[in-house]
Formats: C-alpha cells, sequence, structure tokens
C-alpha cells in the first residue's frame, strides 16, 4: 500500500489539469464524503478555521487574491486592502482578504 507521501510525490507528476481533476475529486468525495459508505475525514469548517488563524504573507495573500505582489503592496499603500507590517514584512488577516476579495469579486 502507497503512504501519503508517496501518493503526494505521484500527484506532483501529473500534469496541471490532471492534479486539478484529483484535487476537485478528493474535495468533492473526500472531505465532503458524497459517498455514504466513506466516513468524512476532514472538517471542511475546522479546517478553513486553523487556515484562516495564521495570517498570510504578502506572497500567500497575493496568490489567494489573484494579482502579482507588486499590486498588492501597491493596494496596501493605497488603503485599498488592510496589512499589517512586522518588521519589512507584511500580514494580512485570511478572513479581511476573504472579505476582500468576495467584495470585489466579477460576476461572470
Amino acid at each position: 500500500m502507497l503512504t501519503a507521501q508517496e501518493v503526494i510525490k505521484e500527484i506532483y507528476l501529473l500534469p496541471i489539469k490532471e492534479r486539478e481533476k484529483v484535487a476537485h475529486h478528493i474535495v468533492e468525495f473526500g472531505i465532503k464524503a458524497s459517498h455514504l459508505e466513506i466516513p468524512e475525514f476532514l472538517d471542511l469548517k475546522e479546517w478553513q478555521d486553523e487556515i484562516a488563524r495564521n495570517p498570510f504573507n504578502l506572497k500567500q495573500a497575493a496568490e489567494y487574491l489573484g494579482v502579482s505582489s507588486v499590486t498588492l503592496r501597491r493596494w496596501v499603500k493605497s488603503g485599498r486592502i488592510v496589512a499589517y507590517k512586522i518588521g519589512r514584512a507584511y500580514k494580512f488577516d485570511v478572513n479581511d482578504l476573504k472579505k476582500f476579495k468576495k467584495a470585489h469579486a466579477i460576476n461572470e
């Protein structure tokens, strides 16, 4: 039987589209437990709360918002988005980022 670490290594070798399919399948069937015979192994709300407890750095926040680090830094300096600094590093509250992203979402 493969270990989780071995499976993850194999997933990283897949083309990006196949990795997206694997990720979707894990979320759909692994977390939500859509199949009644398969137990839910991850409480999605608890997992999201765990992530939200740790602030994002500039790179993580920019990736989450889908913008460059330069653009995000510009938004912070103009006051468009809230961040705080620890030394020279920007830190972003995950819940603030979620609110910002939701408020500025483009309806397609």
